[in-house]
């Protein structure tokens, strides 16, 4: 009885050396050449959308897909609007969904040609073992990337205090998720260091299914939040997501005995990338200089942004400042709600953008160039011949400002919010409480 269980429970190897169906054939030519398509353009989203328009211009991909997506979108799909790719930091525009199109046909295309010209391959175990590796490189690249962004805060950095003041119905999803993050420094943490675990363990092939699977579940996660949130990264997490299952490929089987079936199970018989055990030692140790090398370069790139989301007004003029007085031209201007020229609030925080609120809730933000603790220089971000040259009189918390606005004498008198105030910036500083008495709906 008992070496009948075994022989039902037991697992052969003889998957690994078996000779692979038509269509698993078929689908691998497929796989094959659409992601080594998508990958070409940028490895980490989908045109490499944070480099400047010379930089992408000069990139051969992109010189290749430039002037084929607005053609095939406009004379293939008959489709209107504006197919051209503008390196902005979004990859879902137009242009991306045309290009994710494109790069499909495109590998259909190759895909037939190569069935046609290798029908008599039995399989492609090697040419599987070097896309495992170029996606690992990839999947652990991005997660590298953000991870140790969050683990040093760089990526979601506490919101300004322009940002606590705006309606909560006013902002954004993506601002919302954004905000959310920032004053959560744990949870972000944690996310970071899941990805910074997964994108790892990615750089060592014996580690690549451990590795699949943290950044499986973290890339599923990200997946979730741009969806939920609407942040324009949903191309890339999905092929992140879909790379991730990719490369768990060969371990489906195991997986499942051992976490579903409760059966045991054999190990993968591992296909070398090189004969030659010298080169695959060095493609190994590649492949972990090639993980140290993101690390350092994400690392620097995050304490960068850190000391730059840190960069603040001077101390005696920052803060979020209530207008108690305004006048405009010598004449005074009562508090009224309907009145669009007085100022409500005015918000001193990063040394280059000045926030000011009027008394109908419009919102204006200015570049701003500080000179000392007295004079400031404005231009309105939106309408650059807006301008204005104002003198500060800070003491203690009153801010006393006289100067001309687009044209007009302005003179005001504020007083500072105190934003260590629980009551007012509870998102701030009600903190972490294990003991709630009560539920706090605010």
């Amino acid at each position: 009885m008992i070496p009948q269980l075994q022989r039902e429970t037991t697992v052969s190897t003889s998957d690994s050396t078996r000779q692979w169906s038509l269509a698993t054939k078929i689908t691998f030519r497929f796989l094959f050449s659409y992601f080594l398509l998508y990958i070409g353009p940028g490895a980490v989203g989908s045109l490499s959308s944070y480099q400047t328009s010379e930089q992408v211009n000069a990139g051969l991909w992109n010189r290749l897909w430039h002037p084929l997506v607005p053609w095939f979108a406009t004379h293939v799909l008959s489709l209107s609007g504006n197919f051209t790719e503008t390196p902005n930091g979004s990859g879902d525009q137009a242009y991306d969904y045309v290009l994710i199109l494109c790069i499909l046909l495109v590998a259909a295309v190759i895909t037939a040609i190569w069935s046609a010209l290798d029908r008599k391959r039995t399989d492609y175990r090697r040419l599987y073992q070097w896309l495992r590796v170029l996606m690992g490189l990839v999947v652990g690249w991005a997660m590298l990337g953000y991870g140790v962004k969050k683990l040093l805060g760089s990526q979601f950095p506490a919101p300004d205090l322009a940002r606590l003041i705006e309606p909560f119905g006013a902002a954004s999803p993506k601002t919302m998720l954004w905000t959310f993050m920032g004053v959560s420094p744990l949870y972000s943490f944690f996310g970071g260091l899941g990805e910074t675990i997964g994108g790892a363990l990615l750089m060592f092939p014996g580690l690549t299914t451990l590795g699949a699977l943290i950044s499986g579940a973290m890339a599923a996660n990200v997946l979730l939040l741009n969806l939920s949130y609407d942040v324009p990264r949903k191309i890339f997490s999905i092929h992140l997501l879909l790379m991730c299952l990719i490369l768990l490929i060969p371990d489906m089987r195991r997986l499942a005995n051992v976490l579903v079936f409760n059966r045991p199970t054999d190990a993968v018989l591992q296909v070398p990338l090189i004969d030659d055990k010298l080169l695959n030692r060095a493609a190994v140790f590649a492949q972990v200089i090639f993980g140290v090398y993101i690390l350092w370069l994400a690392g620097g790139q995050s304490l960068k942004d850190v000391r730059e989301n840190r960069k603040t007004v001077p101390t005696p003029i920052r803060g979020v400042w209530i207008v108690d007085e305004f006048t405009e031209d010598g004449v005074a201007r009562p508090p009224l709600l309907t009145d669009a020229v007085r100022w409500q609030t005015v918000v001193f925080d990063k040394p280059d953008l000045l926030t000011i609120v009027s008394m109908d809730g419009d919102r204006g933000s200015y570049y701003m160039q500080l000179d000392g603790l007295n004079k400031v220089q404005l231009w309105n971000l939106t309408d650059s011949r807006r301008r204005a040259i104002l003198l500060l009189h800070p003491q203690s918390d009153l801010l006393y400002l006289d100067g001309q606005l687009d044209g007009h004498s302005i003179t005001a008198k504020m007083k500072r919010v105190d934003s260590t105030d629980e009551s007012r910036f509870p998102l701030l500083n009600k903190g972490l409480h294990w003991v709630n008495p009560t539920v706090d709906d605010r």
